[in-house]
């Protein structure tokens, strides 16, 4: 026999192996159409109904009278007045990055009855599948931005004007940032996450102990375990410490607290998870796009740790007044636009 001829006994072992290999491919692929089937079933739950509708003059008009012109307690140090032109600005669509995924998450302090007010919660999820990475961006509410179709405002007020839509352009227009979607939970439902995950253990200082304390919660400074109700007053929190800045770095603590708490979790956990959480999600995304994240990040979560970076940056902000005399804070947007752009591989535009 010829050193190349392969002996009929060998070509029946690797006629076997090839059999199996394909087998283990097949019932993969089976299994990968179930799982996702299963989770396309569950995301019919979600609502997709986000209210994008912009407001008319009037209706802008009636939002600009009944705003707050008092200044805001917090801002303390040397107070400046906003340099920046009252000019119109245009929208132009970002270039996407298909190593990068960007999830802007939405909470508005919205009461039961009322429509879409300010988004005083907004988290920019960043995954970046080239490095492994995930980052959790906090934009300050107060940031004094340009808003496409609108005169500058709080960054929070474009959410009001505009819904998600104007929402991402006015990131995309102030800072270079793409969003490829967006998801909005009410206060309510972010108490209501908490409490099926079983609360969150976190360390209290004590001033944030005793302002939890003011509201009826049993709390002593050092560690606590938090329901959601005294979760949601921790993450509310800006008057122990450190203003809005504090309240922003107390949400990304809380969702850490919870991505963690979710990593340890069985598939018959998730899964209740999954069902209870979705009907209190709205969206812009279809089940299409939800599916393709889900499928490249699921892979990534699990060893994954959280990031977290706030806007404006140390060093990038002066404290200041409006042309009404509202306190805002005064945004070197350029030197914040190259953070997001190089820092963990946050997309952003030039």
């Amino acid at each position: 026999m010829k050193k190349w001829e392969i002996s009929p006994k060998k070509k029946r072992v690797l006629l076997i192996i090839l059999c199996c290999f394909l087998s283990l491919v097949l019932l993969a692929g089976i299994a990968g159409v179930v799982v996702l089937g299963y989770i396309e079933s569950k995301l019919n739950l979600i609502n997709k109904k986000p209210d994008d509708s912009t407001m008319s003059s009037s209706e802008y008009q009636d939002y600009l009278d009944s705003e707050d012109e008092s200044a805001d307690p917090d801002f303390t140090g040397e107070v400046v007045v906003d340099p920046t032109e009252d000019e119109e600005v245009e929208y132009v669509p970002l270039e996407g990055d298909n190593n990068i995924v960007n999830i802007m998450l939405i909470g508005q302090d919205r009461l039961p009855g009322e429509g879409r007010t300010r988004s005083d919660t907004m988290i920019l999820l960043t995954v970046n599948k080239k490095t492994k990475e995930i980052m959790m961006t906090s934009f300050l509410r107060d940031m004094y931005v340009r808003i496409p179709g609108y005169d500058k405002n709080k960054m929070n007020a474009a959410y009001a004007f505009g819904g998600m839509k104007l929402l991402g352009k006015t990131l995309a227009v102030n800072f270079g940032v793409h969003v490829d979607g967006n998801i909005e939970v009410d206060f309510d439902g972010f108490t209501k996450v908490v409490d099926l995950i079983g609360g969150i253990d976190i360390k209290l200082s004590a001033a944030e102990a005793a302002y939890l304390n003011k509201f009826g919660h049993d709390a002593q400074e050092g560690m606590n375990h938090l329901d959601g109700a005294a979760a949601l007053m921790y993450a509310r929190d800006r008057s122990s410490g450190g203003g809005d800045f504090g309240r922003t770095q107390r949400q990304r603590n809380v969702i850490n607290l919870i991505f963690q708490k979710c990593k340890t979790m069985s598939f018959s956990q998730l899964n209740n998870l999954l069902t209870n959480i979705l009907p209190m999600v709205t969206t812009d995304m279809s089940n299409k796009e939800i599916l393709g994240y889900m499928t490249d990040l699921f892979p990534l979560i699990s060893g994954a740790e959280l990031k977290t970076q706030r806007i404006p940056a140390d060093g990038t902000y002066e404290y200041g007044y409006s042309e009404k005399g509202r306190s805002i804070l005064v945004v070197d947007f350029a030197a914040n636009r190259e953070i997001l752009k190089n820092y963990n591989g946050v997309k952003a535009g030039s």
